[in-house]
């Protein structure tokens, strides 16, 4: 696509946000700038794998070959080594703790999941999406670090039954859905777990209010909420703009999605 068809593209992007009269400016004007905002973070990501490549930069999973495009959400926090640095100590204790399984729901394209497998080889790791793209994705990415991930579609909470007396470290990313998945009559299966759970909104109430309850008696409760970044970043964006800067660290929430840290009690 030429430089002018972007341009134009661009324009009527921002202008189609404009049109919805339902909406105050205000929103409309936040619509836009999350449109712009998105189509700059994937030039800079564009500009990083261009000079460095697709191995991450920093971060627990620091050399780690990562993939082209992620299967949603964004991608250069992720490439940099700083995506969800607000849960990096958490991780980093797990993998001191060296589970016998680790269980990835809602695994996208196996970030964790292959992840934490080159780290722990002996641990065994399970990724469930239900989108093929990931799967697929994931697939690609255990390849590529030539480890081995089982990945799976749906994930059931019996599942969890299949593994009495080993130690689990329990993963959950699936957009809302966490309400629904975990409740008060299957709680039991998630006492010897750890848990690491991110926590959104479901039918207008958002799953703080609902699912950290549900762990109180058997678990150690933390919420840890996203924070301001501190990091290092490469030459090829330190010396470009602050805004630029803010957007390769930008993971394209929309709203707060505070994490779920569980740990069984002792």
């Amino acid at each position: 696509m030429t430089a002018e068809k972007i341009n134009n593209s661009l324009k009527e992007g921002v202008k189609s946000f404009f049109k919805n009269d339902d909406n105050s400016y205000i929103e409309n004007a936040n619509q836009a700038l999350r449109f712009l905002a998105k189509y700059r973070s994937a030039l800079l990501a564009n500009n990083f794998k261009e000079k460095y490549g697709t191995k991450i930069y920093s971060g627990p999973f620091q050399g780690m070959e990562f993939l082209d495009e992620v299967s949603e959400g964004c991608y250069l926090p992720k490439l940099l080594g700083i995506y969800e640095s607000e849960i990096h100590d958490y991780i980093l204790s797990i993998i001191k703790k060296k589970p016998d399984i680790f269980i990835n729901v809602g695994s996208a394209e196996g970030y964790y999941s292959v992840g934490l497998k080159r780290l722990l080889p002996d641990t065994e790791v399970f990724a469930f999406d239900l989108n093929p793209d990931a799967q697929n994705k994931c697939k690609i990415l255990s390849e590529k670090n030539s480890v081995n991930v089982s990945i799976e579609g749906e994930f059931h909470t019996d599942f969890i039954k299949k593994f009495e007396g080993k130690t689990i470290f329990f993963m959950c990313d699936i957009e809302g859905f966490e309400s629904q998945l975990i409740n008060e009559n299957n709680i039991e299966l998630f006492k010897d777990c750890d848990v690491c759970m991110e926590l959104h909104k479901y039918n207008g109430i958002h799953n703080i209010e609902v699912v950290p309850k549900l762990f109180e008696k058997s678990h150690d409760i933390d919420i840890i909420y996203q924070d301001g970044k501190s990091f290092s970043v490469p030459e090829v964006i330190h010396k470009i703009s602050h805004l630029d800067i803010l957007l390769s660290a930008w993971e394209w929430r929309s709203y707060p999605t505070p994490w779920l840290i569980a740990r069984k009690k002792s």
